[in-house]
Formats: C-alpha cells, structure tokens, sequence
C-alpha cells in the first residue's frame, strides 16, 4: 500500500503537521544568549534550559505511543498539537526563568508527533513502502528542526518600526529590544496550523480490535512485541547509539570548530546544512528504490557503511574543508538510511496495538543517547582532545555494523 495515502486519503497534511510541530523545539537556539541576559541566568542554567526538552521528551514519547494504541492515532495526535500550542504560550508569557524552564519542560512533555506519525505508517504500509513511510515521516522532522532557529531569528527582531515592533505594542509589549514573546508565540501558531491539518486531512489508521485480539491481550499472551523481548530490547539499544551518535557528532562539531582548527562561520554553516540535506534526501528519496533493491537488514548494513565512510571522510580530511563537508553530507546518507531501516524492521512484526508504543520507546531511545552524547563529547574532548570524541563516534557505529551483519547473515 501507497504510504502516502489510505483509502485515498493524502499523507501530505499529516507530513505537513510534523514539520509544524517540530519548529518551535529548535525556534529558542537564536535566543539563548539573549534570555540568559534578560533572566540573569548562567551558561549552566541555560544548558538546563536546553536539555530539559529532550529528557522530557523521552520520558513522555512511549506514554503518548500507548495512548495512541489504546484511543486510537488521530486523537492522540490531536491531544499532541494541542498540548504543545498551550505549552508555547506558556512560554511566551513566562516572566522568570523558572517559568521558562517548567514551560519548555512541558513543551517537551507535550509528545512527539513523529512518533505517532511512524505508528501512523505502520498501520498503513508494509515492506519497503513502510521504510519509505517511516524516512519521510523522519525527513518531515528535520525540515523542521532547520527552518526553527532561520524563524526564530527574524520573529526575534528588535529594530524599532518594523512588523515585530507592532505585534509587540498589540501584545502589550516592550516595543524594542529583546522579547521572547512574539517568537515563543510563534509556536503556538504552527502548533495549531498543524492542528488544523490534521483536523481537516488525517483519517484514523487504527483499526478496532477484534473480539479474539482482545481476549488474548486480556489474558496476558505473550507476543514478539513486548518491550522486554530480547529483540526488541536489542533494537532499543541501538536507537540509544544512534542518539549518541548524533548528540555527540553535534556538540563535537561545535566543540571542534571552537578549538582552533581554522573553519570559518561561512563553512560551519555549509556543514550543518550539508547534514540536514543528507538526511532530507536519504529520508525522503532514497530509501524507496534502496527498499526495492535491498532487504532491510542489508539496508542498515548498506547505510552504517556510508555512514563510516563519511566520518573517517571528514576526520582524515579535516583540513581540506570541502572534502569534509562531503563526508558530512555522505554521513547524513548513511545514518538516514540505517536508523529508519532500523525503525521499520522493529515495526514490521509489530501489532498494530503496540506499534505506538514500541515506536515510542524507539523515538525515547533516541532521545536518552542525545541527551548523554553531549556531556560524553564534552568530557572526552577536555580530557584528550577534539579529536576523541570523533573515534567514540566511530566506536558506536562498528558495534551497529557488527549487529547488522549478524542481521544480514541470520536473515
């Protein structure tokens, strides 16, 4: 079945609410230093202020995957948009920094849409149209997070007289200088554009359960999709490393630029969007003909190759700065391509009254390694240097390249 449609039903507006929702998580990056200024807060406070959305966010993401295994995808989705337009407003009126960080801890509660657009998928698709699926439900995400902190900057615009100025005076506002509202509010905006979408053009994917389904839940029967199965706990592992390693590439990017090694704002800014287009394209358009050609066990093997190829690219050829940007475009590739393969095969025996939860736990499971990754990045490059926690990176993917060539030989 078409992954992007159901019954005739386009996936586009469900696509289209993900990439809304997913904005307002990174709309706050450009106004980091100006709310430590405003609120008096240190660089350890706004850390904190960073990093409670992520560890909340993985908290709550299997909480709303089973909610949306037991009320069904479409309300749970709903509840999601709802619950993160309310928490932004919060946001935007907070007048301490306390209050900043209880709200950007319940925006974080507030739930992934992407995990409960995967479940979505997963009800609707299966083989390679449900790795398709998955990687655009993925590549929505991304768009998201790139275009949060290009929004956020111009919605944060001081300059007396222009538009932002006349939304703050309608606000009751502070006319000029630095103001969270207007881009905090932002996020409601596209919370409830989002919601709108859904409302008009997302059908519900789940179906009832039948009478013998329902029995056998109630009387405890054991199947492969139980979170304590030892397969899935080994998926769950993974995903855990694929957050690492993302987190941890991330901050040691930064880390690496600030540490002298003689890269211009121009090119660190092409690097970041060399990463977000790799994994646009692998998401969105390379994984359907790859699904055609190749088993998904050969998929992550294919994908956690690439994926060492462009570090080691982009290590060995540190200094040669358009070389390494190709290997962090060729690495973006890579991990698309075997971190939604590894999504769809721990979804593909899933039953559809736990796939929301186990896509959850996944999507939890990401969010644990970006949340240790950083610390790790940090506490490795202090102790040996920049270039450590590049080999820590590399150390994580050959144990995915070791299990997925046992995925492949088994298989």
């Amino acid at each position: 079945m078409n992954p992007d449609s159901r019954q005739g039903q386009p996936l586009w507006p469900l696509y289209a609410a993900i990439v809304l929702s997913s904005m307002p998580g990174t709309i706050i990056l450009p106004m980091m230093p100006a709310l430590g200024e405003k609120f008096g807060a240190s660089a350890m406070e706004l850390g904190v202020l960073f990093g409670i959305f992520p560890l909340m966010s993985a908290i709550a993401a299997p909480l709303w995957g089973r909610l949306s295994d037991r009320l069904g995808r479409r309300p749970a989705l709903i509840g999601a948009l709802i619950c993160g337009a309310a928490s932004y407003a919060a946001f935007a009126f907070a007048t301490s920094f306390s209050g900043l960080v209880i709200a950007r801890a319940l925006q974080g509660l507030s739930g992934s849409t992407r995990g409960i657009g995967f479940a979505i998928v997963s009800d609707i698709s299966a083989g390679p149209e449900r790795t398709t699926g998955l990687g655009r439900v993925s590549a929505a995400m991304a768009i998201g997070f790139m275009l949060g902190p290009l929004v956020g900057a111009i919605f944060m615009s001081d300059v007396p007289g222009e538009l932002m100025s006349s939304w703050r005076t309608l606000l009751d506002r502070p006319p000029d200088g630095f103001d969270h509202t207007v881009p905090s509010l932002l996020g409601t905006t596209v919370n409830l554009l989002g919601l709108a979408l859904v409302l008009a053009g997302v059908a519900e994917t789940l179906q009832p359960r039948s009478p013998v389904t329902q029995r056998a839940t109630a009387a405890g029967t054991p199947t492969r999709t139980r979170v304590l199965d030892f397969f899935v706990m080994l998926l769950l592992a993974q995903f855990v490393l694929s957050g690492f390693i993302q987190g941890t590439f991330q901050f040691s990017f930064a880390l690496w630029a600030d540490m002298g090694w003689q890269w211009n704002s121009r090119q660190i800014a092409f690097a970041f969007a060399a990463l977000g287009l790799g994994f646009v394209i692998a998401a969105g358009g390379l994984l359907k003909p790859l699904g055609r050609r190749l088993s998904i066990e050969r998929m992550v093997l294919v994908g956690i190759g690439i994926d060492i190829a462009g570090i080691l690219a982009f290590v060995v050829f540190r200094d040669s700065p358009p070389v390494a940007i190709g290997g962090l475009f060729l690495s973006s590739l890579g991990g698309a391509i075997w971190a939604t393969s590894l999504l769809s095969m721990l979804s593909r025996d899933a039953h559809a009254h736990h796939a929301g939860m186990l896509m959850g736990f996944a999507n939890s499971a990401g969010l644990v390694g970006r949340v240790l990754g950083p610390p790790a990045a940090g506490f490795f490059a202090a102790a040996s240097g920049p270039v450590v926690p590049f080999l820590a990176i590399l150390a994580s993917q050959a144990v995915i390249l070791l299990r997925a060539w046992q995925l492949v030989r088994r298989a």
